[in-house]
């Protein structure tokens, strides 16, 4: 009986975190395209940063709980640039997504999309042709899920 107990206890928690892994990675983003997207410019940050960028944001709420449109813009110039270096899109004071401009070209390197605070997905350029090469899934810990290579 104790033995058959304890096996039911240990079935019932493999599939719980079968059920919770398979949650965590059942809403994943995609990018809508290869091409990293253009940075905003100070004057589209304080007005339409959306518009122009909205496909970036498609599948934001599933995977984050916040919905694009209450997402606030703001971010950092580069010097000498009118275009963003890093451009945080928050709902309130933690960041949402977070894009980086890194080699100063106008069009993002990193984008990060985060939940409750910890990164869960990263899309990134390493080799600075403007075209996404890695995507890395991570778990509500910050465990690295998957990395997919593109």
């Amino acid at each position: 009986m104790l033995r058959t107990a304890i096996v039911l206890v240990f079935v019932l928690s493999a599939s719980l975190i079968v059920a919770s892994s398979a949650s965590a990675q059942g809403a994943e983003w995609r990018p809508p395209s290869q091409q990293m997207p253009m940075m905003p410019t100070a004057s589209e940050l304080g007005g339409d940063w959306l518009g122009p960028r909205a496909s970036w944001f498609n599948g934001i709420q599933g995977v984050t709980g916040v919905s694009a449109s209450s997402l606030r813009a703001a971010g950092d110039a580069r010097s000498g640039s009118d275009r963003a270096q890093i451009a945080r899109f928050s709902d309130g004071p933690i960041p949402v997504v977070l894009w980086s401009d890194r080699n100063a070209d106008g069009r993002a390197d990193i984008i990060e999309i985060f939940r409750r605070g910890g990164v869960i997905v990263q899309l990134i350029d390493p080799d600075y042709d403007s075209n996404a090469n890695v995507i890395r899934y991570y778990d509500a810990s910050g465990e690295l899920l998957r990395e997919v290579r593109m």
